[in-house]
């Protein structure tokens, strides 16, 4: 009897249909794109649409920053003569159908998107080298961080998520709604003059008012007086920003030729 069981429970394993395979998602990309020699333009924009991507004026250089995210200055290097010179327009969009999935891309994943388009129509080819360099790192003061948390449903909202809103901003003053530590640790590495690292260990969006007196401000500048960017952060922030010495990824463009014919 107990064969006769083991038997019939043998046979009912092999008699399964075998697993369904599951498909893989079909990777995002940009069906179509257009990039063009701009004429006319005298301003330059780029970002993300409800379908694509789209640039007007827009060199390869700021190209490049944008898809590797990769915003200051020091940390690009090499490249053709006209990298930051010719200016062009650029169209990129979803499959239609493809559309839906898109909402959910990050700004970031949206630019990442952009590094096979630049690898196929300017034949762009980089790599990476760490290098160390002077920065600050960003972590809350004694006391406590003197920041108002933005309520989820006033955060801007664009076709990439959640954003950061610069409401106002200028000379020694910066004025921000909705936004990370991250954010808040890339808009001081101008005014600081060294790329500034978030180690706050903050996870909710901030709203909040910065003011300072940048460097070199002559003293008959209504700024005149006003406090360092070191100090301002501590005092309006209850942050504090504390040199440091960080491995940077440095960007090499190897090399770069003038856009395909569409």
């Amino acid at each position: 009897m107990l064969a006769a069981t083991l038997g019939l429970t043998s046979s009912a394993q092999t008699s399964l249909a075998p697993p369904v395979p599951i498909p893989t998602p079909k990777p995002l990309v940009f069906e179509v794109v257009t990039i063009k020699p701009d004429s006319v333009s005298r301003g330059w924009r780029l970002q993300p649409t409800p379908d694509g991507y789209t640039g007007t004026n827009i060199s390869l250089y700021k190209l490049v920053q944008e898809a590797y995210g990769v915003y200051d200055s020091k940390l690009v290097s090499g490249g053709p003569d006209w990298i930051d010179k010719d200016k062009f327009d650029l169209e990129a969009k979803f499959d239609p159908a493809a559309v839906p999935n898109a909402k959910d891309l990050n700004y970031r994943q949206r630019a990442d998107m952009l590094r096979a388009v630049l690898a196929d129509r300017f034949q762009l080819k980089v790599h990476f080298v760490k290098k160390d360099f002077p920065a600050y790192n960003l972590f809350v003061a004694e006391g406590g961080p003197k920041l108002t948390e933005t309520p989820s449903d006033k955060v801007t909202v664009t076709v990439s998520g959640p954003s950061c809103l610069h409401k106002r901003g200028g000379v020694g003053l910066e004025q921000l709604e909705g936004c990370t530590m991250g954010a808040l640790a890339d808009s001081l590495r101008y005014p600081s003059g060294r790329t500034v690292i978030d180690k706050t260990g903050l996870t909710s969006r901030y709203s909040f008012e910065l003011h300072w007196t940048p460097d070199n401000t002559p003293a008959d500048s209504p700024l005149a007086g006003g406090p360092s960017i070191f100090t301002a952060v501590e005092e309006q922030l209850g942050l504090k920003l504390v040199p440091s010495t960080a491995p940077l990824d440095v960007l090499i463009i190897e090399s770069a030729s003038r856009p395909s014919e569409n």
